[in-house]
């Protein structure tokens, strides 16, 4: 097991002691310099002979397992010297109680964990080595244990390791992010998960989310010093309920963000009939792109534009291994919603295949009339068909498609939908070494045109440049490699998730004038839903006392918002 997440993703120095590991231990610095590449990661087995200041130290169980109290607070001392005054101390420890051990330990066998130190133990000396204690954390892995071995154990038996992080100075503001997750297939694993898992890593800064339709809790201030409430692309269902909803989070001091990566013209008639309400009863909008920040400017005028980054940079390609092995060069295509964009170019695609034959291969993530309109047996199906179409694979196994191609083709028309559009798709294939040919929409202002990429404005062009890249495998090799860097310096979440922690700290800063300025967008629409307004509020008591400690309804099509007392 490795602990890559625990450690801040901001650290451009991170050391881990790893003591008398054994010898299958793996460290977390592979696993880490592909979320910071730019960190400086050492691992030492003894603490004494290391040099230096750290951001984040991270010290393993096989160090700290076996000694005694006194001996651990001064040990803990002694390491913290390392340590920024900003940095981070992550401790494991093998659990003791943890099934497996117990079990060897009654069989008359060595213990699985060098350890005897407990939990407890742990919390209350890194306490007493005057640091303040952030998270406790365990990490379970469950396993089968004999009825005598449940009996005798008193200890959590699940539990493989516990995880500890703790901070030098006084800790930053208790700060929660709860989001609200409207789309949870396509847009949250980039939108919210993996910028929420980076957000994790920061001392005092806590998750939670859950999908429209599952139970949804507000905490109260006494829980957390800073709270942030994100709607991501979940529209209310009427101009009463999306202001009855500003005014519980008004109410409660809670900042109020609209999180929105697609044009909302495509569910316009919704939005319209709330007066959208969506963007105008929030204290501000994140989105993706410009073109989408200027259109939702016209609701709101806090608008902030995050693009789209990767959680990590994978390995280089070994191209030259590649290009001993000879084999056919792979043109890529995948993405939802794009059959147009890609028809277009099928007939010009099928007479490549008839001109290159064998020495030109495809792979296709999308419909299957996509996939059946090239004229080639030189194609590959990425994905299971029976499910979704097959448009929807693992994350993993789309990388390798693309990683495992040499062109990735990124066609957009320009219309109004396609113009809102990420980057993401290039820096996706740039990532794995796949050089993009790509429309102009979106991607001219990313691809720098024979440096990082192909931009292709017509017929013509893409025809004359898709035909250098299957000739030139050395011109794809340049290109693939300028464009790798450019992802590995400039769009990786760990260089940019801070970004959006400095903006919501500068919301809050300011949260009186900005809810004050959402009352005052909104108050001028309520007069045309007040029929509205008073029967949504028929539904629920009459007495303003009781409002509170309820249950205060299917709010959000099916997702409860409880309010505690």
């Amino acid at each position: 097991m490795t602990f890559e997440t625990f450690i801040p993703a901001r650290s451009k120095s991170v050391l881990e002691l790893i003591g008398e590991a054994p010898e299958d231990f793996e460290t977390s610095r592979k696993d880490f310099q592909e979320i910071q590449p730019d960190c400086k990661y050492i691992v030492a087995e003894d603490w004494t002979k290391v040099k230096g200041q750290f951001d984040a130290i991270l010290v393993q169980s096989a160090l700290i397992g076996t000694l005694s109290s006194k001996k651990l607070v001064s040990t803990i001392k002694k390491i913290a010297e390392h340590l920024n005054d900003d940095g981070t101390l992550i401790f494991t420890l093998d659990n003791i109680g943890h099934a497996e051990n117990l079990g060897a330990i009654l069989e008359g066998k060595p213990p699985k964990f060098r350890v005897t130190l407990t939990h407890e133990e742990l919390n209350n000396a890194i306490e007493d080595a005057g640091l303040t204690v952030l998270r406790s954390l365990n990490a379970g892995r469950g396993v089968q244990v004999k009825r005598q071995v449940a009996e005798l154990s008193k200890t959590e038996l699940a539990v493989f390791v516990y995880i500890f992080t703790a901070y030098k100075s006084e800790p930053p503001k208790k700060t929660l992010i709860q989001t609200l997750i409207g789309e949870s297939t396509v847009c949250a694993p980039i939108r919210v998960h993996m910028p929420n898992t980076f957000f994790m890593t920061d001392p005092n800064i806590f998750i939670v989310s859950s999908p429209v339709g599952k139970p949804y809790r507000l905490y109260e201030q006494e829980q957390f010093d800073e709270r942030v409430f994100i709607n991501q692309r979940m529209c209310f269902p009427s101009f009463a309920v999306g202001l009855d909803f500003f005014n519980i989070l008004r109410k409660k001091g809670i900042l109020f963000i609209s999180e929105m990566d697609d044009h909302p013209i495509l569910w316009e008639d919704d939005y319209e009939k709330t007066a959208w309400i969506n963007f105008r009863a929030v204290h501000a909008v994140q989105t993706s792109t410009p073109y989408l920040a200027e259109f939702l400017s016209q609701f709101n005028p806090h608008v902030k534009v995050f693009p789209n980054h990767l959680r990590r940079l994978p390995p280089p390609r070994n191209f030259d291994e590649e290009f001993k092995a000879k084999r056919q060069t792979t043109i890529f295509f995948g993405a939802l919603n794009r059959d147009g964009d890609f028809m277009e170019l099928v007939p010009i695609l099928n007479r490549f295949a008839k001109q290159y034959g064998n020495k030109l291969a495809f792979k296709i993530l999308a419909r299957e009339n996509l996939f059946d309109a090239l004229e080639t047996k030189n194609k590959t199906y990425v994905g299971d068909r029976q499910k979704y179409d097959g448009q929807f694979i693992s994350y993993e196994d789309y990388e390798e498609a693309i990683r495992s191609s040499d062109i990735a083709l990124l066609p957009l028309r320009d219309n109004e939908f396609n113009r809102s559009k990420s980057d993401l798709k290039f820096i996706e294939s740039a990532a794995n070494g796949a050089v993009a040919l790509a429309s102009p929409i979106v991607y001219s202002s990313v691809i720098k045109d024979g440096t990082t990429g192909f931009i292709y404005h017509n017929g013509r062009e893409f025809i004359s440049k898709l035909n250098t890249l299957i000739k030139n495998r050395t011109l794809r090799r340049k290109v693939a490699e300028e464009a790798y860097s450019y992802v590995r310096h400039e769009r990786l979440m760990s260089q940019h998730y801070e970004e959006r922690l400095d903006w919501y700290r500068e919301l809050l800063a300011k949260l009186p004038e900005l809810t004050a300025e959402a009352e005052s967008r909104i108050a001028k629409f309520i007069p045309q839903f007040n029929d509205e307004i008073a029967k949504f509020r028929s539904r629920f008591s009459r007495n303003p006392q009781e409002r509170s400690s309820q249950i205060e309804r299917n709010l959000t099509q099916g997702a409860e918002i409880i309010i505690p007392e």
